[in-house]
């Protein structure tokens, strides 16, 4: 009787249902598949699983037909063809599913409203190429103040025809570094452009017997000279807001911008009256050159954007306020009789400048690592002069009207613009997922 009462034990032991201990999770694949393991932790797009033979694979969660803890070999009893009463227990198991799933449905629905995990820890770099259209103001000042020297100095001179410009190549790069809710960026960009300016106007010079006389002079032909704009950033920003795919960060920066130009292919021709002995043939060389050097602080906003796992933009928005001088040179060579003369100007100006930065990313993730994309950026620069300064006496040119300094500063106030700076861009980019080393 002991014994059959120990037996009687131990059969209640074997029979109890091994649903009150702690199960393994079975995820079941789209392909058909079934993997038996630990779901270790989840972001928006994936899920880290660890194997049942202790591997570690990341899923895409797309993959994933369902997560449940009931083992597949675990076959449903047969149902007999005639039943008078519902089995309770039976009944219960669907139940059990159906409150297993619940709280699955709520991760996946949390993991994909907030977008920032806490152990979200990468590294990028991405490059690109493209074209770009630049226009700066520095010359386009200058040339402007001219004019303005030549209608108020009475001694001849020039007048400019809009520039003709043409699109060049652009290239740009960048490092990224994301650590939880912080980003943090280094890059730079090379925007070309090709432009070539056409002139008209008169020279006035004593001919060979003494007398003033005035002559007329133009452009033959000009070829197109290369003027560049070069822009290196560093910045950081901090999510505030993230939610369904949807990342909003302020930024703080700090902006440096180069830009220069330099034409010394340009002749002018001004033939002599032939009805004037005296009078002499002219053939002007000229060579300009500027440079502009800005920089200061940036403040701004970054708005990002993934969906279907693959896809993702970025779009950023930014303020630079900037100081800086612009240095340009007008050397002017005269070819005559076998000889030649030379004169030079030079001015220095100081500026103060607001700028404005849109740009834009499509992003789409080839691979775990490797991504590839296309984008634009837009700046905008505004000047206003603080100092207008050089060497302006040039002996008998149109620049003389430079000499008054306090009239033409208050002339040329008005004269400063804009620069811009457009391109569009394609590259690939490699991405370094420090968190996979990283287990919740």
């Amino acid at each position: 009787m002991f014994y059959l009462k120990r037996i009687f034990v131990l059969s209640l032991v074997v029979l109890i249902p091994i649903n009150i201990f702690p199960e393994t999770q079975y995820v079941y694949m789209k392909d058909g598949r079934i993997l038996k393991g630990e779901v270790l932790h989840q972001s928006a797009f994936k899920i880290r699983f660890k194997s049942a033979e202790g591997k570690e694979e990341e899923i895409l969660k797309s993959s994933i037909r369902r997560i449940t803890f009931k083992n597949p070999d675990i076959k449903e009893p047969i149902k007999q063809e005639k039943i008078e009463k519902a089995d309770p227990v039976i009944e219960a198991k669907p139940k059990e599913e159906e409150s297993q799933k619940k709280p699955e449905e709520e991760i996946l629905k949390k993991a994909n409203a907030s977008f920032i995990p806490s152990y979200r820890h990468s590294f990028e770099i991405l490059g690109g190429i493209g074209r770009s259209s630049y226009e700066s103001q520095v010359p386009n000042f200058h040339r402007n103040v001219e004019q303005y020297g030549s209608i108020l100095g009475g001694n001849g001179g020039f007048f400019y025809n809009s520039p003709d410009r043409k699109n060049s190549d652009a290239k740009t790069i960048n490092l990224r570094y994301t650590w939880k809710r912080f980003v943090g960026e280094l890059g730079g960009s090379h925007l070309n452009s090709l432009e070539s300016v056409n002139n008209f106007g008169s020279i006035v010079y004593p001919d060979l017997s003494g007398t003033t006389i005035s002559q007329g002079a133009f452009t033959p032909g000009v070829p197109y000279h290369t003027i560049s704009y070069k822009q290196i950033n560093a910045q950081i920003s901090y999510a505030v807001f993230s939610k369904s795919g949807l990342e909003v960060r302020p930024i703080l920066g700090y902006h440096k911008i180069w830009q220069k130009g330099k034409d010394d292919s340009t002749y002018e021709i001004s033939p002599k009256d032939p009805t004037n002995t005296n009078a002499i043939d002219w053939t002007i060389k000229y060579g300009v050159s500027f440079s502009d050097y800005l920089s200061g602080p940036s403040v701004g906003a970054a708005l990002e954007y993934k969906w279907r796992e693959k896809w993702e933009t970025r779009w950023e928005f930014q303020k630079q306020f900037l100081h800086g001088n612009s240095i340009y040179t007008r050397d002017q060579i005269a070819y005559l009789l076998g000889s030649f003369f030379e004169e030079r100007a030079a001015l220095n100006n100081q500026w103060k400048v607001n700028s404005q930065t849109i740009s834009g990313k499509l992003i789409y993730h080839w691979r775990d690592s490797v991504f590839f994309w296309t984008g634009f950026q837009y700046s905008k620069l505004t000047y206003k002069m603080e100092h207008f300064g050089g060497d302006l006496d040039l002996n008998g040119s149109p620049l003389n009207a430079y000499i008054n300094t306090v009239l033409i500063q208050s002339l040329t106030q008005g004269l400063a613009g804009n620069s811009t700076a457009k391109a569009i861009f394609v590259g690939a980019g490699y991405s370094l997922d420090f968190s996979k080393k990283e287990v919740q």
